[in-house]
């Protein structure tokens, strides 16, 4: 079995799906700093200058494709597909708040999902708020089966008391058919 060992362009109707660039900071910045305040996931503390990191993470990583508008080649947001095992990949998602309910979401992960059983990975999972009902929608619309509901099982932060707070999480696998 091959796996995805590098990360393939992939064209959809109105997506390329690329890895990241240097020039893609503004985007990535715009998009990332919407997650401070986000009640399923938390990058506190994102600037314009710290935010850079996450760039240099994603630039010519082998996990994370830029989703970007065909058209404008905007970058709206990322999937990742990363290596959890040789034969299953963990997909997660971020699409830019000002372009959320679109259809960009699924029709990205869609793509990475065929490009990755067409490679060879059998199984597919993704883990998600159980409280994000448009992301678990998305997953079960896509074909995938939830698996597991993990209680309290994800820190998530400390409240303004400093008592920490946990979430749950809803774990949702595919399967190559």
């Amino acid at each position: 079995m091959e796996g995805v060992s590098r990360l393939q362009e992939i064209e959809t109707v109105r997506l390329v799906l690329r890895t990241f660039r240097q020039s893609d900071y503004d985007d990535l910045y715009e998009f990332l700093s919407q997650l401070e305040d986000n009640e399923f996931e938390e990058y506190p503390g994102i600037t314009y200058e710290n935010g850079r990191e996450h760039l240099k993470y994603r630039v010519g990583s082998e996990e994370f494709y830029a989703v970007t508008l065909k058209e404008s080649g905007k970058v709206i947001g990322n999937i990742y597909c990363g290596n959890r095992d040789f034969d299953a990949k963990e997909v997660g998602y971020i699409i830019n708040k000002n372009y959320q309910r679109n259809g960009y979401a699924s029709e990205a992960l869609k793509a990475v999902i065929e490009t990755a059983f067409d490679k060879g990975v059998h199984r597919i999972y993704a883990e998600c708020d159980p409280r994000n009902e448009c992301s678990w929608m998305l997953l079960e619309k896509l074909g995938f089966e939830r698996e597991a509901h993990f209680r309290q099982n994800v820190f998530f932060h400390r409240d303004k008391n400093g008592l920490p707070k946990w979430k749950d999480t809803y774990v949702y696998a595919k399967l190559k058919e």
